[in-house]
């Protein structure tokens, strides 16, 4: 009992670990020809997770209104199942200029969405890619003005994005404007890239939701796979990027939540979903740690020895640096009385997280090895 209680203080330890690394960096902009400050977010295990693992980047408008937020749920994802993921947000220096598409009287210095977009492009990605280790898979979120600009983005720059995440966008902008870049050879390209896409509104009226309807009614037409429309009758403009942002990650991410019939099946089958689901969002193949967890107690709890050797196996070959299959290792052994090879896993991780448990064990071994 002593043993199963320390692997579950362990995991949950590995669960709570969740504080985000938080940086910050300033960029001199020729483009923009002014200086930018980015916020951005690291996962708590950033160095930690392999010399090969990149995480996927969530790029976001509003950085000084959206990115605590936006950091939180992030963490919030992770422990649901989703992966981890570098969080950056622009701070504004002109919101009106750099997130409207065109100029007119209501914003005097607006319409400069298509510089801002080449500064994102040509300096800012290539920024954090230099400094951090994003992976070529790519989120745009953007509220409101920021809405729009990321609804510009994906039709001036369809391929520079995986996936886009729009809440109330200020479509109603300049007339409309942006409804007529939604030529028939864009849409025809659209269809054919299909980029994840939600599209959500609060509480609005007006031009606001005439606007944001507009859109939804070109959008649903395409039948996009993974186009998605959210309402959200109850949020003023104000609070429904809190639950929009929210629900658009969730379900830019959602493969990653294996199906539940995966786990009445082989491990290999597992494994395979993973590499997968890995190599289509250019990120991690390896088996999440907390399904090893998870698939490796439940194996050991259902006396499934050979099924909890071949994951926690796997999961000591993966994750080198985790004491957690070490010990589960050693006591799966220790149960099955091939105690060299129980002796070899507690003594892995002896000196590095010294236990009661281990300490008693090795003794124990040591006696039953010198009797035999």
């Amino acid at each position: 009992m002593q043993n199963r209680k320390l692997i579950l203080i362990l995991c949950l330890l590995i669960n709570l670990k969740i504080t985000a690394q938080t940086n910050s960096f300033k960029i001199q902009s020729e483009i923009l020809g002014e200086e930018r400050e980015i916020l951005v977010s690291l996962p708590a295990s950033y160095g930690l997770d392999g010399s090969d693992c990149n995480y996927p980047l969530v790029l976001l408008t509003d950085g000084e209104w959206h990115f605590n937020m936006v950091q939180e749920m992030s963490k919030l994802l992770y422990q649901d199942g989703l992966p981890k993921m570098i969080v950056a947000g622009i701070v504004n220096t002109d919101r009106g200029r750099d997130l409207t598409i065109s100029n007119t009287d209501e914003i005097p210095n607006s319409g400069k969405s298509a510089t801002f977009l080449e500064f994102i492009e040509k300096e800012l990605i290539g920024a954090l890619e230099s400094k951090y280790k994003v992976s070529n898979y790519r989120v745009l979120l953007g509220h409101s003005a920021g809405g729009l600009f990321a609804t510009y983005s994906m039709i001036q720059r369809l391929n520079l994005f995986d996936a886009y995440v729009s809440v109330t966008p200020t479509i109603r902008w300049d007339d409309f404007r942006i409804m007529d870049l939604l030529t028939v050879d864009y849409l025809k390209a659209l269809k054919d890239k299909s980029p994840k896409y939600v599209l959500g509104i609060g509480n609005e009226d007006g031009l606001e939701k005439e606007g944001v309807f507009r859109l939804k009614v070109k959008m649903d037409s395409l039948k996009l796979v993974d186009y998605r429309f959210e309402v959200y009758p109850n949020d003023s403009h104000v609070m429904v990027p809190w639950k929009a942002y929210f629900d658009g990650l969730k379900h830019v991410f959602e493969p990653f939540k294996i199906p539940k019939e995966y786990s009445g099946m082989e491990f290999s089958h597992t494994i395979k979903y993973y590499k997968e689901i890995g190599k289509e969002y250019k990120y991690d193949e390896r088996v999440p740690q907390r399904i090893l967890l998870n698939r490796g107690y439940l194996a050991r709890e259902s006396k499934n020895y050979s099924d909890a050797i071949l994951i926690y196996e796997y999961f000591k070959a993966e994750y080198p640096n985790i004491p957690i299959p070490y010990m589960a290792l050693g006591d799966i052994y220790f149960e099955l009385k091939e105690y060299k090879k129980a002796r070899e896993n507690y003594g892995s991780i002896d000196n590095v997280m010294p236990s009661e448990h281990i300490s008693t064990r090795l003794k124990e071994i040591q006696k039953l090895l010198e009797i035999d």
